[in-house]
């Protein structure tokens, strides 16, 4: 194609998205962008991989207005970043400001997508997008979001397979905070400032004193400021800066998160994961069906530490060999990036 791609990425997770794809598609010739916004570890996720991304706005806070504003602001200052960079196709998550600025531009939007209850960023993202690329076990999860001249492209896999694939532990997260080897547990709270996110918390403070009772260390990773502030005043080990969140779940006991994204790393590295998010999420009961360890757990935080704290290390080291084996098996959403580049260029040369 001997194009200009633009990625764009909002969170960590598309973080680790971007740049892998800012990689591969380097590699193969194209011009790429990475931009991202000032929000939690998005930056240096992206900086893990030696890529420096182009930091372009921040995130509006818990309410709506703020988070207009900061959209609308952010749109304005994609426009000056991109109108110069000229590329014929963006690729990004569901992501109002960017696609808004695609659009207007007349630059073709290529969506990646796994979270079809992200009502707010899918209404005002995915009916202008051109193709949208999906994990197969979200067959029409999204239609009623698309416009009829919108493309879908299938994968046999999850989003996650891209980086997790590419992954080697290095032990650097626990030589950082001083843990010992499946002696200690990461514990993720839920992101209760996001636009979809309508529910209560879900206990993650009493589960941290339920695992520090059971003799097992416990490792927060915030998303905001006062779950920073909460943990470090019981005492939980805290990073005081991002770490590299696959290497330390890669070496943990488990991980428990109010999300799905660290889940379904950790089970594709075979670590026994549990998420608490109040929704089944069909792309990590996939990935659970599939025979990698990841739990939708329901029960109390009590009962949650004893079946973290009662499992053997033997059944920790076949959990992980059996996730190598399976791992293999997927497709990472790379070749349907490839191909929808692809697309892309043959209708604008048709154009």
């Amino acid at each position: 194609m001997g194009a200009r791609v633009w990625i764009d990425a909002l969170t960590p997770k598309q973080g680790r998205l971007a740049a892998c794809l800012y990689l591969a598609l380097r590699e193969r010739g194209y011009d790429v962008l990475i931009t991202c916004r000032e929000y939690e570890c998005t930056r240096s996720t992206i900086e893990l991989y030696g890529v420096k991304p182009l930091v372009v706005g921040e995130h509006g806070g818990r309410s709506k207005l703020g988070k207009l504003v900061a959209d609308v602001r952010r749109m304005a200052a994609l426009i000056e970043v991109v109108k110069d960079f000229e590329p014929q196709a963006l690729i990004a998550y569901p992501n109002p400001s960017a696609a808004r600025v695609a659009y207007g531009l007349g630059i073709r939007y290529v969506a990646l997508n796994d979270t079809p209850h992200s009502e707010a960023a899918n209404t005002l993202a995915l009916p202008l997008c051109d193709i949208l690329i999906t994990s197969e076990c979200l067959r029409g999860a999204f239609d009623r979001y698309l416009l009829p001249r919108t493309e879908v492209l299938y994968y046999r896999g999850v989003d996650e397979v891209l980086w997790v694939q590419r992954f080697t532990p290095t032990r650097e997260a626990l030589r950082s905070l001083g843990l010992e080897e499946r002696r200690y547990v990461v514990v993720r709270p839920e992101e209760l400032k996001a636009a979809y996110y309508s529910w209560r918390g879900w206990g993650w403070l009493e589960l941290c004193e339920e695992l520090r009772v059971r003799g097992l260390d416990v490792v927060v990773l915030p998303r905001y400021e006062e779950q920073r502030a909460e943990a470090l005043k019981r005492g939980y080990i805290v990073p005081p800066s991002c770490v590299d969140g696959l290497d330390l779940a890669y070496h943990a006991r488990a991980v428990v998160t109010g999300g799905g994204t660290m889940a379904r790393e950790a089970a594709l590295l075979g670590v026994p994961s549990y998420y608490t998010f109040p929704l089944s999420l069909r792309v990590s009961e996939y990935v659970s069906k599939l025979g990698f360890p990841l739990y939708h757990w329901r029960g109390s935080p009590g009962e949650l530490a004893d079946e973290i704290a009662e499992r053997g290390l033997g059944e920790l080291e076949e959990a992980s060999r059996r996730a190598r084996e399976l791992i293999n098996r997927l497709e990472s959403p790379e070749h349907a990036v490839l191909s929808a580049l692809e697309r892309v260029a043959r209708a604008l040369e048709g154009a």
